[in-house]
């Protein structure tokens, strides 16, 4: 009886060890570099973030990529602004605020006026971008006056 725990024993440790070892090929089989989802920069902003003073600022942004569009305009814990009457694919258009203006230009040209900041708080303005399923953005912090 004892030869046949001795055995039971030596199966068990074999069993152990080989589940442990196809649980390691699982995982190292499962992981890939392969991008599911989500897109590489199709985009390619030639600046991503600006830090203005309180007075009227421009910020003009080039783009490598022609087929994205504007997906959201807002000021960071303040307002969203609707853009929904907008064709920001289109490669020509204006959308003026009281407190900004941003123009796309030959559909690879943004550039954005920051009026002047006459608030006692920094603004800061978020412009998201999309092309695809490629999420990118712009960040324009302005300091109080």
């Amino acid at each position: 009886m004892s030869q046949r725990i001795k055995i039971s024993e030596k199966i068990f440790v074999v069993m152990k060890k080989g589940s442990i070892f196809v649980i390691a090929l699982l995982i190292l089989f499962s992981c890939t570099t392969e991008k599911e989802g989500d897109w590489d920069d199709n985009i390619k902003l030639s600046q991503k973030e600006f830090q203005f003073d309180a007075s009227q600022s421009i910020a003009i942004i080039e783009t490598e990529g022609d087929s994205w569009w504007i997906s959201e305009v807002f000021f960071k814990e303040d307002k969203q602004f609707d853009i929904s009457d907008i064709d920001t694919t289109a490669e020509n258009f204006i959308l003026t605020e009281s407190d900004f203006i941003l123009e796309r230009k030959n559909g690879r040209e943004i550039v954005l006026t920051l009026f002047e900041n006459n608030t006692n708080a920094e603004r800061i303005l978020v412009v998201g971008l999309q092309e695809g399923n490629y999420f990118d953005g712009i960040v324009i912090k302005q300091s109080a006056e």
